[in-house]
């Protein structure tokens, strides 16, 4: 056993699939083979550029964007924190409360231009979230 001398050096992996330049190292970096969870899948490679020298992310986001996408998506952000769902913040009702006095500012801003629908989805949701808000700090 004296023989034998174990190698103190440290060695370091770079495991990131970014370079500080935000674009995707090739080939991306594989995970160690010891964990018992499955890895996730590799990000897909960036699509090349268009014209405008942006890349186009049609296969991911929705055609049209609308107001009550922006209603849902603050909401769905209050909801998570009222609840607890929302990763690495836990319950936090204060945060939720600022989602939700966003949708207010909305629906004070918007006040006269909205659809009926629109304007009839504001104010459930709203009421919702307030109702929500209220029992979870009682």
């Amino acid at each position: 056993m004296a023989d034998e001398k174990k190698d103190d050096k440290v060695r370091v992996v770079d495991r990131r699939w970014f370079n500080a330049d935000g674009e995707l190292k090739e080939p991306a970096p594989t995970r160690p083979a010891a964990r018992s969870a499955p890895a996730p899948p590799a990000p897909a490679a960036p699509e090349t550029a268009n014209s405008q020298g942006t890349a186009s992310d049609a296969d991911q986001l929705p055609s049209k964007v609308g107001f009550l996408d922006l209603v849902d998506f603050l909401a769905q952000q209050a909801v998570a924190l009222l609840s607890g769902q929302a990763p690495g913040r836990g319950r936090d009702p204060v945060a939720a409360r600022f989602f939700i006095d966003l949708l207010g500012v909305v629906q004070e801003k918007t006040a006269g231009q909205l659809a009926p629908e629109e304007n009839r989805h504001l104010e459930d949701i709203l009421y919702q979230l307030r109702s929500l808000f209220v029992a979870a700090t009682r």
